[in-house]
């Protein structure tokens, strides 16, 4: 029988061994009795959730992961979970092809993170022409999911037609990122820390002495032709005057309108929102603090489905320099009229109102 431990045991014995040695050897962590389910596939918002539980043990919520996000639709339709850690238009694309009719988006959060890591010389889309470039899942081959829906909005709006003018391969994360690393495929989009780290393991394939130091550190440093991330994907979205500068509106919180109809799941819900944006600002702000808990945290749940989650030192590197943001102070109110024309953008259709209004 699989044994269990509670968040407060989890905790004690992280404090006494160690949070990283500690969490490749823990059975699961148990959920509070009363806490309901948030699915999540193994992407960068769920970082501020995994330190909200961390922070609090007895925060009603019990955390899912699924590979993909598609795993989510039965678990949400069943009643099995309340809601999920979902990019903005993967939530609303769910909404408008039946797939979960009555999801809602609760909260906005994550706000930058998307970056298309080539090879220095590579400034544009238009640089890739002709190329073979990756769309790629943290786990799966990525086809129709986040990263792929906001790749091919960003070349379309770059006046590039990734049909005719790209060479698309979708490959598993670890297989895309080695072909670019080799030299086989010209460039990748990856979310931050998977470019983050793509970009440093490139610079210290050429800086031996600093490649000893790093893996000392668990960043895993092989070849690698020369990287840089200067496609941003938040830039070439420009021109929607309420999202701030060089940010997006990538994610946060979607929910179901039956788990908001029953007044005691809304409250549960409410509590972890207000948990998760806390812990939002915390992991921005001071990321030291908190990366080492988080990426152990991370491999914990997510190491079972074949996720290799980042190291601490390349969360922290991530946030620090700003190629992750999470924000909690943006409502979705403040940005309703252009997340709507964003939203259509991307997945070809705005979601009726009620997908807005939590």
């Amino acid at each position: 029988m699989r044994q269990h431990l509670s968040r407060r045991a989890f905790s004690a014995a992280a404090a006494l061994a160690g949070v990283a040695a500690c969490a490749r050897a823990l059975p699961a962590i148990a959920a509070p009795a009363d806490a309901i389910g948030l699915v999540s596939p193994p992407n960068p918002h769920v970082f501020p959730l995994l330190l909200a539980i961390a922070r609090d043990p007895d925060l009603p919520v019990r955390l899912i992961p699924v590979a993909e996000s598609r795993e989510a639709d039965a678990l949400l339709q069943s009643g099995e979970a309340s809601g999920m850690l979902a990019m903005s238009y993967i939530a609303a694309k769910k909404r408008i092809a039946g797939a979960v009719p009555d999801l809602r988006l609760y909260s906005l959060n994550f706000w930058r993170g998307f970056f298309q890591v080539a090879g220095e010389d590579v400034r544009s889309f238009a640089d890739l022409r002709g190329k073979r470039v990756v769309v790629s899942g943290p786990i799966g081959s990525g086809r129709g999911g986040g990263g792929d829906i906001i790749f091919q909005a960003a070349v379309r709006r770059s006046g590039i037609d990734p049909a005719s003018d790209l060479e698309v391969a979708y490959l598993p994360l670890a297989e895309g990122s080695a072909a670019v690393a080799a030299g086989e495929a010209a460039a990748i989009t990856v979310p931050s820390p998977g470019s983050t780290g793509m970009v440093m393991r490139s610079q210290l394939a050429r800086r031996p002495a600093m490649a000893a130091m790093a893996r000392l550190r668990g960043v895993e440093v092989g070849e690698s032709v020369p990287l840089a991330a200067h496609i941003d994907i938040q830039r070439i979205f420009a021109g929607f005057g309420s999202f701030p500068a060089d940010q997006l509106p990538l994610g946060g919180i979607a929910v179901t309108e039956r788990a908001i109809a029953d007044a005691a799941v809304r409250g549960k819900l409410e509590r972890i929102k207000s948990a998760y944006d806390q812990a939002s600002s915390e992991l921005t702000q001071n990321p030291g603090a908190h990366a080492e808990e988080v990426s152990a945290l991370f491999q914990h749940f997510y190491a079972p489905l074949g996720a290799g989650g980042p190291p601490a030192m390349l969360l922290e590197r991530s946030l620090s320099q700003g190629d992750l943001v999470y924000r909690a102070d943006i409502s979705i109110a403040q940005v309703r009229e252009d997340l709507g024309a964003w939203l259509a953008e991307l997945i070809g259709q705005t979601p009726d109102a009620g997908f807005f209004d939590a």
